[in-house]
């Protein structure tokens, strides 16, 4: 029985994987048009073309009454598999306990943060709470001349993890220090998890006297959320 509850955990993982995946390359079509579009190919087209080809024959009732059962079960289906994964919004499942702000690789300027592709594609995982392939590297960019800042990556944080990052407890800040670590990385070295703290409060600081108000409004525009 536990061999068989790995499979079927096992199974249940990728489908669920493959199903956010499918969210993330797709993100345009919104809940509505993604279930029809779901009833439409593995319900009402199967079912279309069993009945072209089966050699029996039906009336009008009883197919009138298996697209109408088709499309329910399909939509108590799809209801089930939207509750499950609204749930784990709910329960902010995201990496380290945060949740992030949606956003739309056609309006990241990649110039400005000097992202390569695979940057892009990491940070649309990374907010849409999916397992990077690779540390998201932060680079000199055009913008300010200068090599990857943990101050700038702080302030960019800031304006995409809901409710910011800007003065937490303890128990938030261990989290931010973890996520950091793991998921970013500067373009010639790694950052040094032992520096994050007082990082984190001359950051602070900084920040609550209007230092970086200039840098948050350029990221904010970087990022399309302006």
């Amino acid at each position: 029985m536990e061999r068989l509850a790995e499979i079927f955990a096992s199974w249940l993982y990728q489908s669920r994987r493959e199903l956010k995946l499918l969210w993330l390359r797709h993100g345009a079509l919104t809940t509505n048009r993604l279930s029809i579009l779901v009833i439409c190919i593995f319900g009402i087209m199967p079912l279309t073309f069993y009945f072209l080809i089966s050699g029996n024959s039906y009336s009008l009732a009883q197919i009138i009454a298996s697209y109408i059962f088709v499309s329910l079960l399909f939509s108590l289906s799809l209801l089930l598999v939207i509750t499950w994964f609204k749930s784990e919004e709910l329960f902010k499942n995201n990496v380290q306990g945060f949740s992030f702000l949606p956003l739309s690789p056609s309006r990241v300027d990649t110039v400005f943060f000097g992202f390569d592709s695979n940057d892009v594609e990491n940070l649309l995982r990374l907010v849409n709470g999916l397992p990077t392939e690779q540390k998201i590297v932060i680079r000199e960019t055009p913008k300010n001349k200068q090599s990857g800042n943990i101050r700038f990556l702080f302030t960019f944080l800031d304006l995409i993890v809901r409710g910011g990052i800007f003065r937490m407890d303890t128990k938030p800040k261990e989290a931010l220090n973890m996520l950091i670590s793991e998921r970013f990385t500067f373009q010639n070295t790694e950052i040094n998890p032992s520096t994050l703290p007082s990082s984190y409060s001359k950051w602070c600081s900084a920040t609550h006297e209007g230092n970086y108000d200039d840098v948050r409004k350029d990221i904010s525009k970087a990022l399309g959320i302006s």
